[in-house]
């Protein structure tokens, strides 16, 4: 009886990984890939260049800042349907893509809609590891999260001998094919609560008693120790992407050559799915601290982005794009675990769609922000130190976590996490996930 046991929760959280890694992959992978296809639309549908990027901006921005919707409807419907149903809306948006007679046309299909269920797939593939996975949680979500590190090669690549050998039209036909596997790895989802039910079972009876909803998000904006969190994504978000975006003019300029600079990318796609492997492993293995880790990726990653503005070697170029593919890697897949650390399971949907949200925002603020320094600046390297000071001062933002953990949480935030993580300890205080939260005030 033991053995079988061992056996279907050994099957049960292959599973959940496979699906993880399945959604990942075709969340983060899709979205990347719409810069493969961006040149050949503006030729194809005659449009300008403003006009082209609306479209990638709005589906990258509700990818992200869906995310609360998201973790409400993961409350509601569970982890499964709302898997399948992103999924489909992948699906449907890439093949009405596919027939639209104007670039605005796009705008609806492949902003709103595709966005859309990114976001659902995103967020589901983020919550179901953590709900499943408590012994070894970091080294589960960051292997499930190295599907979204293969999706960045696996469907770019694709993309662009699809658009060579097929044009722009039945390519998005093929990546509705690709997005609609998404039905299949949502399918597979089983014996997985959600976050608003504690039990073992996959929850299907949403009226029993409980907080509701907007008790629960009120809570999540109570807790401070999650809004300084979010505050420190927020400011990793805004620079989040500024080095990929400002690499190939500043290599220009210090004279390395595109091949290089290829080179600088591909190395930091694979440092990012080995070395978010490696950090996951390490922290549980040697029981690291997850936020100490986090804000000391963020740290080195800060401080080599400033350095990198000053560096001529194309290996010393090379380097950089290994330590910033380890370090954004790192900052990926410790988003979710961290978030059950400070608010538990019982809140992790709807608060890792707050902090998505968070991360939304300043996705769409940061790079052009960035663009316009140097353009004032009329120097490329400022970007870059604009960019470590960012995430340098999330890394202390990090680090204030852990502070204040030692010192002693708010009277705010003991009330509204001993009110959900019910489970009594000894002297009156109560648990939730990683902390113990005194209830004495």
């Amino acid at each position: 009886m033991t053995t079988g046991f061992c056996r279907s929760s050994f099957w049960v959280k292959t599973s959940i990984l496979v699906s993880s890694f399945g959604l990942h992959l075709i969340s983060l992978g899709m979205v990347t890939s719409f810069g493969v296809m961006y040149s050949g639309l503006r030729d194809q549908l005659n449009s300008g260049a403003a006009e082209t990027s609306w479209i990638a901006s709005l589906s990258s921005g509700l990818f992200l800042m869906f995310g609360p919707v998201a973790g409400i409807l993961e409350k509601r419907f569970g982890c499964r349907l709302v898997a399948m149903t992103g999924s489909a809306l992948i699906g449907v948006g890439m093949l009405a893509s596919a027939f639209v007679p104007t670039l605005f046309w796009l705008y609806l299909t492949y902003g709103v809609i595709t966005g859309v269920g990114f976001g659902m797939a995103h967020l589901v593939a983020n919550v179901i590891v953590n709900l499943k996975f408590n012994k070894r949680r970091s080294m589960a979500i960051a292997v499930a999260s190295a599907g979204g590190g293969c999706g960045n090669i696996v469907i770019p690549w694709l993309t662009t001998i699809w658009l060579e050998v097929y044009g722009w039209r039945q390519t998005f036909l093929l990546l509705a094919g690709i997005g609609l596997q998404g039905i299949v790895f949502g399918a597979i989802i089983f014996k997985v609560s959600t976050s608003n039910d504690s039990g073992g079972s996959h929850r299907t009876d949403h009226s029993s008693d409980g907080p509701s909803i907007r008790a629960e998000v009120s809570t999540i904006l109570k807790t401070k120790m999650f809004l300084v969190f979010s505050v420190s994504g927020f400011c990793t978000a805004m620079a989040y992407f500024v080095p990929y975006v400002m690499i190939p003019e500043l290599a220009k300029v210090k004279g390395v050559s595109t091949t290089d600079v290829a080179l600088v990318f591909s190395v930091s796609g694979v440092s990012s799915i080995v070395g978010r492997i490696l950090v996951g492993f390490i922290i549980d293995v040697l029981h690291i601290d997850r936020i100490w880790t986090l804000s000391i990726a963020l740290m080195t990653g800060g401080i080599s982005t400033i350095g990198y503005a000053f560096v001529y070697n194309k290996w010393l170029f090379i380097a950089y794009g290994a330590i910033l593919g380890i370090f954004t890697g790192t900052f990926g897949f410790l988003q979710s675990v961290i978030v059950v650390d400070l608010l538990g399971t019982e809140l992790l949907g709807i608060g890792f769609g707050f902090l998505t949200l968070f991360h939304g925002i300043a996705v769409i603020i940061g790079p052009p922000l960035a663009g316009w320094i140097s353009d004032v600046t009329n120097d490329y390297t400022v970007p870059f130190i604009y960019a470590g000071c960012l995430f340098c001062l999330a890394s202390f933002l990090a680090c204030v976590i852990k502070i204040r953990d030692y010192c002693n949480f708010s009277k705010c935030d003991d009330h509204v996490s001993s009110r959900f993580d019910d489970i009594p300890v000894n002297n009156g205080s109560y648990t939730n996930s990683n902390f113990v939260f005194d209830t004495k005030l």
